[in-house]
């Protein structure tokens, strides 16, 4: 019968007193632990102290008919998962049509056969404790999809407490982060290297979740304790050296894009490199000279053991602009459902780059962002970094 050592009860529903002692002495002698209810009103009542896995209304009694019942018992999300077979002498589609719009699970047609009426139970049990174990399966899933999302936040808030405070100065650096429901791979950082060089960069892991966030929280942990065995002032060589440690084959198919620039106060130079991360943009505030994208050209690293990387180097001009951020700011859906690119992400920041050196800069870089997708929600962490140059 069940799967479980603890009885099973049915509930009949009948104003015929008669004919439920007959279905009972049936059930019973199988072994069935019986209620019965002789209406609508004292069925409820009954099967809210004890729920049945079963229910055996006749379709035709005085006050609420079978009908009115199994509405009654399908409204409640305690009793609705309770299999429920009308008995009825009615034999039309149309009445079982009815019957079925209603919520009856079967029917049982009266008067009622002994062998179908234990094959009825039997089919209606094994329904019953299937939905019983998919209820137990999605309880068990949403708790586990609870300590998960607790995890991430844990992971998420972590993250935040590596990246680095706004800085003033000679150089002024702001910056914004913000994780998606899923943890993704983004980490940044800027700091002065020596009295000379300042470093600012940003790595964005592939993929969502904690996996993601590791390859990149190694790379700002080399980075920030100065451990690895290069020269920091020199990006070409930081990215060949983090390629070399980070291949996909050690770290579950995972890979990452980065952009790694140093820019020396004393001659005004920056030399960056790039792998594999959207171009970084560099903008006069004082309109001294014209925007320029800072693409690079390498490989993200870990997709190829073999992957090289150039340096550029150029001069900033006064009122020298950097921003650099993530593709999770860009890759959102528009009105019309297409996911942003990287060209259209381009063309707004040209149009608003006057914008963006204010102080409020970057919340009003977002705010445009949000205007343009109509509000969509974003579907990537995102990170963004704003450097004012001396």
């Amino acid at each position: 019968m069940g799967e479980s050592s603890a009885p099973i009860t049915i509930l009949l529903v009948d104003d015929d007193r008669i004919h439920s002692r007959i279905l009972e002495v049936r059930l019973r002698s199988q072994g069935y632990q019986t209620q019965v209810a002789d209406s609508g009103e004292s069925a409820l009542v009954q099967a809210r102290l004890c729920p049945p896995a079963v229910i055996l209304c006749d379709w035709l009694m005085e006050g609420m008919n079978g009908l009115e019942v199994c509405r009654a018992f399908k409204a409640e999300p305690a009793l609705q998962s309770s299999h429920f077979i009308l008995l009825t002498s009615r034999s039309r589609v149309e009445d079982r049509v009815e019957g079925l719009d209603c919520g009856a699970d079967d029917f049982l047609s009266k008067p009622v056969d002994p062998q179908e009426l234990l094959a009825r139970v039997r089919s209606g049990l094994r329904l019953h404790q299937a939905n019983e174990r998919l209820k137990a399966l999605a309880e068990e899933l949403r708790h586990q999809k609870g300590r998960l999302d607790q995890e991430l936040e844990e992971a998420a808030s972590y993250v935040r407490s590596l990246l680095p405070q706004a800085i003033g100065g000679t150089i002024q650096v702001d910056s914004r982060f913000e994780p998606c429901h899923e943890l993704g791979g983004d980490c940044f950082d800027f700091f002065w290297l020596d009295e000379d060089h300042f470093v600012v960069y940003l790595a964005d892991g592939s993929g969502h979740g904690l996996a993601a966030a590791f390859p990149s929280i190694s790379v700002h942990n080399q980075l920030r304790s100065r451990s690895l065995p290069v020269d920091l002032r020199d990006p070409a060589a930081v990215l060949h050296i983090l390629n070399s440690g980070f291949q996909m084959e050690r770290h579950q198919g995972r890979y990452l894009t980065l952009w790694y620039g140093v820019y020396q106060a004393s001659s005004r130079t920056l030399r960056f490199a790039s792998a594999g991360h959207p171009p970084a943009l560099l903008w006069s505030r004082t309109g001294a000279f014209p925007c320029r994208w800072l693409k690079g050209q390498g490989m993200a690293v870990g997709l190829f053991d073999d992957a090289t990387y150039a340096a550029e180097s150029l001069e900033v001009g006064e009122g020298g602009c950097l921003l650099v951020y993530s593709d999770g700011l860009y890759e959102v859906p528009g009105p019309s459902g297409v996911m942003g690119t990287l060209p259209e992400f381009m063309q707004l920041v040209e149009q608003d780059q006057g914008l963006l050196a204010d102080g409020d800069g970057l919340d009003r870089l977002l705010s445009r962002i949000h205007e343009v997708t109509d509000n969509a929600p974003f579907t990537d962490d995102y990170s963004l970094i704003r450097a004012l140059l001396c």
